[in-house]
């Protein structure tokens, strides 16, 4: 049920609030900032509470778009009206705001707000907004959805609103919410895949500029044109980097691109690099600094906020290339773990606003949920020392604006005050007749390259006859920054007089000025460009280069010049032309021209070709061929084994591969020896078919009696991950060998449990065995697993309740499984006995479930599992009290002491995460966690591992239609399959058409209660050790 109103938001009336001293949550004595820095909190409550993200308007009022501090994934999916957008104000003067309003409320999660011309565009999922005050009551009165269809079910969901040089709204999608956008003429612009979005101001003309993003949250314009985006999620976490800086170009694709967006996008290669690829830090808002009051040496440095790590991050950018490169550094930090920053902005006297949240969101972030705290965030200034004086007048309120003619605002785009001159910029261009030629006359008096660029983007949005001749005039100038935006502004207007002398400037020495030469012609260019293009590209670009180039021949290229572009000697020439054939309009690229490459000296040629035969299943026999002659070597390239894989998966509902593949896997295939048959069960196993083919599936049974002990193992391996109950009676019998090794055994006993639940008694004692062998942690959750789906007569389950009764790594939620099963008396009171030692020992499930195994208990247990639920229940009460006890161990302790703890038996760490090159990869990676993890977030994870699950590391219950329950981490999926791991990374492989439901539970696999194993002095050390984890792996 949703909170009401006036809980959720605060009171919402009376409608104007006043400030009240700053209160105990004020963090600013607790805030870090460089020499020479001093900060200061400038608002909290009682004016707002839990703000995200914020926008000025142009007379300097702040606009703050506030959380309600509930489940924003619930709220979102529900469409829960509860959040809104304060209005702030600094009425005395003193730096600090001392008067609040509510603009507009009812909204959605407002992840994103913009001001334009009067209006305050807000993100509302699934509306963009408009929101305008018309009878100047403080009160927004008119609210207009100017565009709809953006999804709502996670928080990649519409954010990031800002407006660019070019006056167009740029907007952040991430997936799988994805966007269905009406165009005026009828058709529809969708998909799946995050992006960064952009739209005239009043809706029209949405288009995709780029795509690939799980969570891009906000971006940044550099004077040239250039955008640069946070982004959250760049790729899966490795070696403790995750997220990134991303320059962001028209067309481009990026990494996280796994679903098949509904509207076509032209695929130019592979996706692009990062600027800067940063550790899980939570990056959301970013603010290019361009105030006066900076050092010189910080200005035009781009300053993110992130919310994991509680700090403000200083990224000073770099030429690389035709791209960026930035070097990264801590701006403001601090230790206290309520301080979440969300977004940064510059403020008009030169002075930096941060946005702290607070601790409200804990979904999806390291944000401990039993620690009491909801700390309702604020927001910040941080000023520079500097011995200059402020700005007067910093907003130019006291200009005047109506009466000043063209001349008078030219001269104010050279104004030192940064929203004096935006104003002049919005000005001029609401006088797009008369400001060109007041601009032309104005651009050789100025002597500042961002003051021009500014210019030049002005005369794009008055486009005409002045406005193109002076841009044209610009691409001959020798400042490559100045012909850069000439270009890009060019681009804007669609000017085709432009396009000889662009094409020259495909040759220019510097590559970001080639770079900005390709994004143009794209939009200048015509068929006459494209000879300038191949022989660009025949150079071998950068990435960023290449795409553009590639990007720029695909809005101009027909089949016939693609063709011809073929037979061009240049090996990258040709890999884009293969590229472009392949896709929309065209899709004709010819067989035997494809054939031909994907033997090409050239690597990445013939990796293109390669990838494209995969997607064409009709040419299923030349694959087969590939595999064929790859296989006769014994010794095939690690190309040719990746490859390999891909065109097994490709093409395994083709006879002409999956009968090979069979053949191959049983010994049948002249020339493929066991090497080969090896590599084919390996690409067996990593293949995603929802269906083992009957010929696999037949093969595999042969290979089981292969004389061949490594291909017989690695035959039982595949069966037992593709065909478990077909193969049961043989698995069961190899399970039973003594000379395989003891992983083998244990995937074979897991993967017969279902078809064979009562395992013979040999097989029960060596689980047994493994179940109590602390040495082997990996073995003891594997033995766990394969007897939570056995069914065990009354004396064997009383002696696994007794071997796993006191090792804390075997969680009992693994168990549940077992404990689920009919019981008599006695079994039921041993059940009883051990949940409620386990209990004790720190075990703290969500209550409904062990209820939910009571109520399937005889009555005679009653009595007993209704004391332990009262256990339970008190126990999870008490959580807040008892991690206050535990409190004291964040400081103190000795790392190098940690580290044993963490590698020891004892605790166990290492068995399922990783640090650097070190540990097991079942948990999240532990990698730098000390920078994204404050202390008291680390000890309530050890202490309450359920608590707080990391983001790709949520367990699912997964009902089939037979009724069989199946659980874990969800390791890979695809429309038709869905691959769960269990506690030891072991593959349960569903097909979508057997799922009768699927759902997320609250559990988490690391087992509860380290808190009673360690000793206080073994726990200090490790969070000590934790802590100074804070570096990505080299």
């Amino acid at each position: 049920m949703a909170m009401p109103r006036y809980l959720v938001a605060g009171l919402l009336t009376p409608l104007a609030l006043s400030a009240a001293p700053l209160a105990a949550d004020d963090l600013s004595d607790r805030l870090r900032v460089p020499p020479g820095f001093s900060v200061e909190r400038v608002a909290g409550e009682p004016l707002i509470r839990f703000p995200m993200f914020a926008a000025w308007d142009d007379r300097g009022r702040l606009y703050v778009a506030e959380s309600s501090g509930n489940d924003l994934y619930e709220e979102l999916s529900v469409q829960a009206r509860n959040c809104r957008v304060t209005r702030l104000e600094d009425r005395d003067g003193d730096g600090r705001f001392d008067h609040a309003e509510v603009f507009a409320d009812d909204l959605v999660f407002p992840m994103g707000l913009a001001w334009r011309d009067g209006a305050l565009y807000v993100a509302d999922p699934p509306d963009l907004v408009a929101f305008v005050d018309r009878d100047g009551d403080g009160r927004a009165d008119d609210r207009t959805a100017i565009l709809g269809g953006f999804g709502h079910r996670d928080n990649g969901s519409l954010h990031g609103l800002i407006f660019g040089p070019d006056d167009r709204l740029y907007m952040t999608m991430g997936n799988p919410d994805g966007y269905r956008l009406h165009r005026a003429d009828g058709t529809v612009l969708a998909g799946t895949n995050g992006a960064l979005l952009r739209c005239n101001p009043d809706g029209s003309g949405p288009e995709v500029v780029s795509r690939g993003f799980t969570n891009l949250v906000e971006v940044a314009f550099l004077p040239d044109g250039s955008i640069i985006g946070t982004d959250n999620w760049f790729q899966d976490p490795s070696g403790g980097l995750r997220d990134a800086l991303v320059h962001l170009v028209e067309g481009a694709l990026y990494p996280q691109n796994s679903y098949t967006d509904e509207t076509f996008h032209v695929v130019t290669g592979e996706p692009l690099p990062p600027v800067s690829l940063l550790p899980v830090t939570g990056i959301s808002g970013v603010a290019r600094l361009r105030g006066p009051m900076w050092p010189e040496a910080m200005r035009g440095d781009l300053l993110s906020a992130q919310h994991n790590t509680r700090k403000v991050a200083r990224h000073v950018l770099v030429r690389r290339g035709s791209t960026k490169s930035s070097r990264d550094a801590s701006f403001l930090t601090t230790d206290d773990p309520d301080f979440h920053p969300s977004d940064v902005l510059e403020d008009a006297d030169g002075s930096l606003l941060v946005i702290d949240t607070g601790a409200w969101y804990v979904q999806h972030c390291p944000t401990g949920k039993i620690r009491p705290t909801r700390a309702p965030g604020g927001i910040y200034r941080v000023r520079h020392e500097t011995p200059r004086s402020a700005p007067s007048d910093p907003w130019g309120l006291a200009l005047d604006w109506d009466g000043a003619t063209e001349a008078e605002l030219a001269d104010r785009l050279a104004d030192p005050r940064p929203m004096v001159a935006d104003r002049a910029v919005a000005e001029l261009a609401r006088r797009p007749d008369r400001a060109p030629d007041a601009l032309r006359a104005w651009l050789p008096t100025a002597d500042d390259r961002e003051v021009k660029q500014r210019a030049f983007w002005l005369l794009a949005r008055c486009p005409g006859p002045t406005s193109a001749e002076a841009l044209r005039s610009a691409l001959d100038g020798d400042d490559a920054e100045l012909v850069m935006v000439a270009a890009r502004c060019l681009a804007l207007v669609g000017d085709r007089g432009g396009e000889p002398r662009l094409r020259t400037l495909l040759s220019a020495p510097d590559p970001a000025v080639r770079l900005a030469a390709a994004e143009a012609l794209a939009h200048c260019g015509g068929p006459s460009s494209l000879d300038a293009l191949w022989d660009a590209l025949a150079e071998r670009p950068d990435p960023f280069l290449e795409h553009a180039l590639i990007y720029a021949a695909s809005k101009h290229a027909d089949a016939a010049g693609l063709r011809s572009a073929l037979e061009r000697p240049e090996p990258d020439v040709q890999r884009a032309a293969l590229l472009l054939l392949d896709q929309p309009p065209h899709a004709c690229l010819d067989r035997e021209a494809l054939v031909a490459r994907t033997g090409a000296d050239d690597p990445r040629l013939r990796r293109t070709a390669l990838e494209i035969l995969e997607r064409h299943s009709e040419w299923a026999d030349h694959a087969a061929g590939l595999i064929r002659s790859w296989l006769r070597d014994d010794a095939p390239s690690p190309e040719q084994r990746q490859r390999l894989d891909a065109l097994v998966q490709a093409f395994q509902g083709r006879e002409e591969v999956a009968g090979l593949v069979a053949r191959g896997v049983a010994g049948d295939e002249p020339g493929i020896s066991g090497p080969g048959r090896r590599l084919l069960l390996e690409a067996m196993v990593r293949s995603l078919a929802a269906e083992v083919p009957p010929a696999w599936s037949r093969a595999i049974g042969r290979a089981l009696d292969d004389p061949d002990p490594a291909i017989r193992n690695l035959a039982a391996a595949t069966a037992a991950a593709l065909a478990p109950d077909e193969h049961a009676p043989r698995l069961a019998a190899l399970a039973e060998d003594a000379v395989i090794d003891d992983g083998l055994r244990l995937v074979l006993l897991r993967a017969v449990a279902r078809s064979r639940p009562r395992p013979s008694p040999e097989a029960f004692g060596w689980l047994l065995d493994r179940l109590g062998d602390a040495g082997r942690p990996v073995d003891q959750l594997a033995a766990a697993e394969v007897l939570a789906r056995s069914e065990l007569a009354p004396g064997q389950l009383e002696r696994v309740l007794s071997a796993a009764r006191d090792e804390a790594l075997i969680s009992p939620s693994v168990l549940l499984p077992l404990l689920g099963r009919p019981a008599d008396d006695r079994t039921a009171a041993a059940i009883v006995a051990f949940l409620a030692a386990r209990v004790d020992g720190g075990w703290r499930p969500p209550e409904g479930e062990v209820e939910a195994l009571v109520e399937r208990l005889p009555a005679a247990a009653r009595p007993d599992a209704e004391r332990l639920l009262d256990r339970l229940h008190s126990a999870r009460e008490q959580q807040a009290e008892e991690l206050a006890r535990y409190l004291p161990l964040i400081r103190g302790g000795d790392p190098e002491r940690g580290r044993a703890v963490y590698f020891g038996e004892e605790a166990a760490c290492s068995a399922c995460h990783r640090i650097g090159t070190q540990g097991g990869a079942i948990g999240p990676d532990l990698t730098g966690i000390g920078a994204s993890r404050s202390a008291h977030d680390l000890l309530e994870s050890i202490l309450f591992p359920g608590s707080t699950i990391a983001q790709g590391f949520e367990n699912y219950l997964v009902e089939t239609v037979d009724g069989q329950l199946h659980s874990g981490i969800i390791g890979r999926q695809t429309q038709d399959l869905v691959v769960l791991l269990d506690s030891t990374r072991q593959e349960r492989r569903i097909a979508r058409n057997r799922i009768e439901r699927m759902q997320r539970q609250s559990t988490s696999i690391m087992p509860d209660g380290l808190g009673l194993v360690l000793s206080s002095d073994q726990l200090r050390d490790l969070l000590a050790f934790l802590q100074d984890q804070t570096e990505a792996a080299p």
